[in-house]
Parts: C-alpha cells; structure tokens; sequence
C-alpha cells in the first residue's frame, strides 16, 4: 500500500524554493504523509527516475508533436510515430498523471502547459533542452560514483562530437528564449551605449534582446569555435545583420583589448570556470571596458547554507555543473568579490521569474 500511495502521491507541484516534494491528493494520504508513513526518499530515487525518463523518451519519440493540438487516438498516434499501442497506452497514463495530457471519450489532448513549454512550435519551448537532456545529459550519470570519489567533473565542453554541438545549442537557445526577454530589464546599460562584449552567448539570444531595446547597440559574441559553427544558424534567424556577429575565441586566452566595450556580458559561464578564471575574467573584463561602462554576470546563484527544505535548484545546479563540468555553481558574495577586486563599484543586482534563484549581478567601472 505504501509503495502504491507515493506513486499517486508523488512530486506533483513546485513550491517557491523550487523543491519537487510528495504531496497528498486525498485526507488519507495527508495523514501518512503528516505521520511519517510514508517512504517519500522513494519519491525522488525510485519514481522520480521514472517520471524524467518516461518524460523525456515521449518527447524524443514525437508523442507530444503527433497529438499537437489535435484530440487524437492512442492508435493514431502508434502510427505517426510508428510505435507499439500498449506501451504507448501505458505511456499516455504516466503523462496524464503529470498533467501534460487529458483523456476523453478515447482521445487524448494535451493540457495547456504541454502546449506552452513541451510542442516544438511554441515560441516558449523546452523542446530541445529535453531533447538534449535525454540524448546527452543522461549519460553523464553514470559517472556520478566516479565523481564522489575524484572530484574531477567531466569538462564535458573538451568532449562533444558534433552531434552532442548541435543538441547544447538547441538546448542553451531554448533555455534563454524566457530568461533573455527578462534580461533586457535586468541589465542596466548606460546611456548611449554601442559596443557590447556577450561572452559565451553563442545561440545570441541575449545579444539579439538587447539589441533590439537599444538600438544604437551592437553586440561580439564570443565563444568556443564548435560552438559559434553549430549556433551560427540561431543567430541568422534574427536577421541583425552586421549589429551582431561571432568571434570564435576562449574568454581565458582571446585578448579583449582596452576601453573598448560599453556592456559587458555573461550568462551561465562562469559556472564552468574555476574561482582564479573567474577573477582573471573579471579583469580582463574591467580592462576592456570603457569607463562608465558595466560587466553583468548571469547565473544560478548557490546558498552558503546546506539546510533541509532548502532551494533544491541551488543544491542541484551546484552539484551537476561540478560533476559535468568545473567548478559547480557559485554565490552571490563569490561574483561580487571577482568583480570588488578587478576593480568594479557594486552596481546591481536583480533576480529573474522566469528561473527562480536566476539572478544578475552587473559591476560599474568609474
């Protein structure tokens, strides 16, 4: 009865600290819940497995593109994906107990946040992130133990194949295109301004919002070269024309030159360096920015204190970015201290909707 009880009561909503948490649809289930009754570890390690990768296997085998926003039949469906009818039945139950998909009278529909965040042609998609999740992402689980016992994260930057290119950037432009329209209200850049630097925004996303609000802006975005090659495509898109361009080059070696840029951006980079690269950034960054001119930084920001029902976003962003990547996630003090020591007055900081715990921290150079 237990193990039947956190399945149907298991991680439905998302509270404001972002924790996935078991919760009771019924009086009884409230009481064991409330009692201790009930496993709920299970509802993370055991069911929570399940739910991501049954998820993620019916987006990547078009269920959601086949019922689109149409009401269709489980058969219909077999035969646009060409799969079996009573796994995809089975399938189609666990996606309606998630609240990604309705039944009625034999057909299935999708529910309004499948259509929003889930169909490839929704201007909100997540299509491609999930996409890459189960193509790429998924994979670097099983280097976990490995991880426990080295610390040494897996720079899976230095790895890619082409393949692997194409999914991060269809994946980081769909992660942007929400926090990108935010961006443009976060990001204080001064008066006039005309040259920005977009370190690692290869996708452009940033770049093309700024652009668009400030038009006597032009942006460099400059990134890895396999990146800019695979992203080159999602800028064309945007038809900027020559107020946005590629520059392949590695923030750590690619020289900036001095007082040459009024705005100075990064997003979701610095999470992939270690705290001295930080620092020999901001530096350079100080160094090629014109006076008046401002460097924001864009990331997940990591709580200084380990607490039970604390921002689970936090806790599992620090630690993923570690394990595939570098150094992990960093806190609000740690940004601050790169930028107080290259030589920036503390100017701004400002939190994003869109990703709870997202925040921009901007410095001033005199």
């Amino acid at each position: 009865m237990t193990h039947c009880l956190i399945a149907h009561s298991l991680i439905q909503p998302i509270d404001s600290n972002m924790k996935l948490s078991p919760i009771a649809q019924n009086p009884l289930e409230w009481i064991a819940l409330k009692a201790g009754l009930v496993p709920t570890p299970l509802a993370y390690s055991h069911f929570g497995f399940m739910m991501s990768k049954f998820l993620l296997e019916a987006v990547d085998k078009s269920v959601f593109e086949a019922i689109g926003h149409k009401r269709v039949s489980a058969e219909d469906i077999c035969k646009t994906c060409n799969l079996n009818k009573k796994a995809v039945t089975g399938l189609l139950g666990v996606l309606a107990t998630m609240g990604l998909v309705n039944h009625t009278h034999g057909l299935f529909f999708l529910t309004r946040k499948s259509k929003k965040w889930i169909l490839k042609d929704s201007p909100d998609s997540l299509y491609w992130l999930m996409m890459f999740d189960n193509r790429v992402c998924i994979k670097w689980m099983d280097h976990t133990g490995t991880f426990l016992e080295s610390g040494k994260g897996l720079q899976y930057h230095e790895t890619f194949s082409d393949e692997e290119w194409f999914y991060y950037q269809k994946a980081m432009e769909a992660a942007a295109a929400a926090t990108s329209k935010e961006a443009v209200r976060k990001i204080p850049v001064p008066a006039n301004a005309a040259t920005m630097l977009d370190i690692g925004g290869s996708h452009g996303l940033y770049s093309v919002a700024l652009c668009k609000k400030y038009p006597n802006l032009s942006s460099t975005i400059l990134d890895l070269p396999p990146a800019v090659e695979k992203a080159a495509t999602i800028l064309e898109k945007f038809n900027m024309g020559s107020r946005i361009k590629h520059q392949p080059g590695n923030i750590l070696s690619y020289d900036l030159g001095k007082a040459t840029y009024d705005v100075i951006f990064m997003a979701s980079v610095a999470h992939h360096l270690t705290e001295e690269e930080n620092k020999q950034v901001a530096k350079k960054v100080y160094d090629a920015l014109k006076p008046g001119g401002v460097f924001t930084i864009v990331e997940v920001l990591r709580s200084d204190v380990i607490k039970s029902n604390g921002d689970m976003l936090s806790a599992l962003g620090n630690f993923f970015f570690a394990l595939s990547s570098t150094s992990g996630i960093w806190s609000l003090h740690e940004i601050k201290q790169w930028q107080k020591e290259a030589g920036f007055i503390a100017y701004k900081k400002s939190t994003f909707l869109t990703i709870p715990g997202y925040a921009a921290i901007t410095g001033r150079k005199e």
